[in-house]
């Protein structure tokens, strides 16, 4: 079960945290995978990872808000592997000010990155689908886009509000062309881009159990712990799920 052999994934933002967590599990489980980043040393070292493994991969450095970059993203990926099967759209960005001290530039930053990537990849890989008759497509949103919050990233919350959304209006758009649209939004995962809110506290230990007493599960999320709801959302499994927001975060939203 929750194989996905044969089949052909892009995985934005892929060189580092739950992206390449993602990869990795995708495939070890037997998809051929293209990573797409902007970091070069990082989406070759995850690849030299999967190919240890005995899985396949590439990595096509580039940015999402930037089409042609996409364009060229898609064109290389059916070169190398003939289609597309499966889009992760992962690659994000977060800028942590109050609102009244967010410049427009990042407000920009934060929206071309979660948003307009998402749907840069999400209209250009959309074809490659059709012309398959299949196809899944998972955008990976966030807590803060569902339930909001009080912190510092209204930018970042709107965002991820903004995916969800889209995730729904794609199902419900290109249900007849046998492509799925999910999302999953996950709790606090600490990653590269966030883990220095416990690593630069005073006392990252009392930080840590801090932000765990939170969580009714006593734990914060890892990344293998989206990799698995992206698995079952991409596999046959899956097949009449769509147009869902998966919410992967210890249960925190029940509280």
């Amino acid at each position: 079960m929750f194989r996905l052999d044969g089949k052909v994934a892009v995985i934005t933002g892929g060189a580092t945290g739950i992206g390449r967590a993602i990869a990795e599990l995708y495939a070890e489980v037997g998809a051929r995978v293209a990573i797409f980043s902007r970091r070069m040393a990082e989406g070759e070292e995850t690849v030299s990872r999967i190919t240890l493994m005995g899985g396949q991969a590439i990595h096509i450095q580039g940015d999402v808000s930037v089409e042609d970059d996409v364009k060229r993203l898609v064109n290389a990926v059916s070169d190398r592997y003939g289609w597309i099967d499966i889009l992760v759209n992962n690659a994000a960005t977060n800028r942590r000010v109050p609102l009244v001290e967010t410049s427009e530039d990042d407000w920009d930053a934060v929206m071309d990155v979660n948003v307009k990537g998402a749907f840069l990849c999400a209209k250009h890989v959309i074809p490659t689908m059709q012309s398959r008759e299949t196809g899944a497509i998972i955008n990976i949103a966030g807590l803060l886009g569902v339930k909001g919050g009080a912190g510092n990233q209204s930018a970042f919350a709107a965002s991820k509000g903004a995916l969800v959304t889209l995730t729904k209006s794609l199902a419900v758009r290109h249900g007849k062309d046998g492509i799925r649209v999910n999302c999953i939004s996950p709790g606090f995962v600490p990653t590269e881009q966030n883990r220095h809110l416990i690593e630069d506290a005073e006392d990252p230990d009392a930080r840590r159990k801090e932000y765990e007493a939170g969580y009714p599960l006593r734990r914060l999320g890892r990344p293998e712990d989206i990799a698995y709801a992206a698995l079952f959302l991409a596999a046959g499994e899956a097949g009449w799920v769509t147009g869902v927001n998966l919410v992967v975060d210890g249960g925190l939203l029940a509280k």
